[in-house]
């Protein structure tokens, strides 16, 4: 975790360090055995709890607004960290998938990661989760409805299948955690700036 915190920071520092690299299987990226995603996409497991994620937002934002046309990327919430229940990290997940149904996805996100780690207001009660959403429009009525809905609740799900899915075969042990077209991992601590960063996700997404 750490060496993660490390990382973010410099990359942080040096987002226009140019290097030249030949990105290589078992170096910069690990191959996984399963199937490749049908669409382009890179998965970002995170934590708002996390302080590495927190720190990193700012390198996953460029990364993000620099994909080819016709990539998703994809912010997958955790909930095994150590020190907060599962279902309070979940409604987080809730929270953050509400959010995104009104337009509001990262707006709410940036509130949620600067409470926890600026504010230190943890959100561990329901009640100041609804409040924060209240305060972007998103009314106690209608989070209570739509944290009930099959659509909240199918995508809440579709993130921990994933996240177990990926636990179980070892590529995910922390966060934040990169997978590209489901199939390919980037080692975050071979990554020594945004530039390589955009470019090792450019080459993997054409592979």
């Amino acid at each position: 975790m750490f060496k993660k915190l490390k990382l973010s920071l410099l990359i942080l520092c040096l987002p226009f360090a140019a290097l030249a690299a030949d990105f290589e299987a078992g170096n910069q990226y690990e191959v996984l055995k399963v199937e490749k995603s049908a669409t382009p996409q890179v998965t970002e497991f995170f934590s708002f709890y996390c302080p590495h994620c927190f720190q990193f937002e700012p390198v996953a934002k460029a990364l993000a607004s620099k994909l080819p046309e016709g990539t998703e990327f994809v912010k997958s919430h955790v909930n095994f960290l150590g020190g907060v229940s599962k279902q309070t990290q979940s409604n987080l997940s809730y929270a953050y998938l509400i959010a995104k149904q009104h337009g509001k996805g990262e707006q709410v996100a940036d509130q949620i990661f600067n409470s926890i780690h600026r504010q230190r207001a943890l959100l561990k009660d329901m009640k100041d989760v609804k409040a924060l959403l209240a305060t972007n429009g998103i009314s106690n009525e209608v989070f209570d409805a739509e944290i009930a809905s099959m659509p909240v609740i199918s995508a809440e799900k579709a993130m921990q299948d994933k996240q177990q899915k990926y636990t179980e075969m070892g590529a995910l042990t922390g966060v934040p955690t990169f997978i590209v077209n489901d199939k390919y991992k980037i080692n975050l601590n071979t990554i020594k700036s945004q530039q390589m960063l955009d470019e090792l996700v450019e080459f993997l997404l054409k592979q």
